[in-house]
């Protein structure tokens, strides 16, 4: 590569990072919101009336439907039910468990010491 646009690319780089880590900082700010995320699923038409609903992280298809509203309406009930249990809740009930289990083998420990 020339090194004038080896030179460039560099700065280019140094420029996306300094914008990612001010993008950041600003979305730190209290009472800024940050922008929703992408939609997980999108709809794709696939002709005769026939669209596709699919995953946009994979490409999969996950479902076809005829019409318009009815695809939209199946991939907003898919996207209702990937938000229902997400890593936030899955870590909510490990530590729920784990505390119960650690109470009843304390429990186990205090009456088992005293005989």
């Amino acid at each position: 590569m020339h090194p004038s646009f080896a030179q460039r690319v560099t700065a280019l780089e140094g420029l996306r990072a300094r914008t990612r880590q001010a993008t950041a900082e600003f979305y730190q700010k209290p009472g800024v919101m940050a922008p929703p995320l992408a939609p997980i699923f999108i709809v794709k038409p696939s002709g005769n009336n026939t669209f596709e609903v699919i995953e946009r992280s994979t490409g999969k298809i996950i479902a076809e439907r005829f019409g318009h509203n009815n695809a939209t309406g199946h991939a907003r009930v898919l996207e209702a039910e990937a938000k229902q249990f997400n890593v936030k809740l899955f870590g909510r009930f490990m530590r729920n468990w784990t505390l119960r289990i650690s109470a009843i083998l304390a429990a186990f420990v205090f009456f088992g010491s005293h005989l």
